[in-house]
C-alpha cells in the first residue's frame, strides 16, 4: 500500500516537473553573439500552422521592424516559435513564449536549417519594451524555462530576467558586434 502511495505521488508530481524546459541563462553578449539578427519591432500578427508532416505546430509571428541592431535591415520580418493552436488542436511548448499583438519588443533571432528565424535562447531572446517613468526599458523573461547551470544542469539561484534601458541595450549590442568583427 505504501509503495502505491509513493508511485501515485511521483506520478502526480511528474506533470509539474515536465512543465518547464531546461535552459542555460544567456547574458546579453551571448544573446547577441548567437543571433544573426537583432531587431526592435512591433508584433503585427501571429498565426499557427502545422509543419509539413503534420506532427508539430509552429506559430508564425509577423513584425514591423523599426530598427535593426544586428544583421541586414528589412521593414518587416517573421519568426516562428514551437506550439500554438490550429483548429481544435493545440500544442504547448514551455519556454516558447507568448507575445501580444501591437506590443514592441527587441528580438534576438537565429536562422534554422529551414531558413526560419527563431528566438535565441527561446523566450530569453525576446525583450518586452515598456515605459518606466519616461525611460524606455527592455526586459526579457524566463517564463516556462527552468534556468540551470551549464556544467552541472542544476537549478541556479540567479533567476532574475535581464532588464536594461533601451539605450544601454543598444550600446551593449553594438559593443558585442564590434568585438565580434574585430575577432574575425
Amino acid at each position: 500500500m505504501l509503495i502505491r502511495l509513493y508511485c501515485l505521488a511521483a506520478l502526480l508530481a511528474l506533470p509539474c516537473a515536465l512543465s518547464a524546459t531546461m535552459a542555460v541563462k544567456l547574458d546579453l553578449s551571448t544573446l547577441t553573439d548567437k543571433s544573426e539578427l537583432v531587431v526592435i519591432a512591433k508584433l503585427d500578427s501571429k498565426s499557427a500552422k502545422w509543419n509539413a508532416a503534420a506532427t508539430g505546430i509552429w506559430t508564425h509571428h509577423s513584425l514591423t521592424v523599426s530598427e535593426t541592431l544586428k544583421g541586414e535591415h528589412a521593414a518587416s520580418r517573421e519568426f516562428v516559435t514551437r506550439g500554438g493552436v490550429v483548429g481544435d488542436r493545440g500544442q504547448h511548448v514551455s519556454g516558447s513564449g507568448t507575445f501580444d499583438i501591437g506590443n514592441e519588443y527587441v528580438f534576438f533571432l537565429w536562422k534554422d536549417d529551414d531558413g526560419r528565424y527563431q528566438l535565441t535562447g527561446m523566450v530569453q531572446g525576446a525583450f518586452a519594451l515598456c515605459d518606466d517613468n519616461g525611460v524606455r526599458r527592455a526586459k526579457n523573461s524566463f517564463s516556462g524555462l527552468s534556468i540551470v547551470d551549464a556544467t552541472t544542469l542544476k537549478p541556479v539561484a540567479d533567476k532574475a530576467p535581464l532588464d536594461y534601458t533601451v539605450a544601454d541595450l543598444k550600446k551593449a549590442v553594438a559593443a558585442s558586434n564590434k568585438a565580434a568583427k574585430e575577432q574575425e
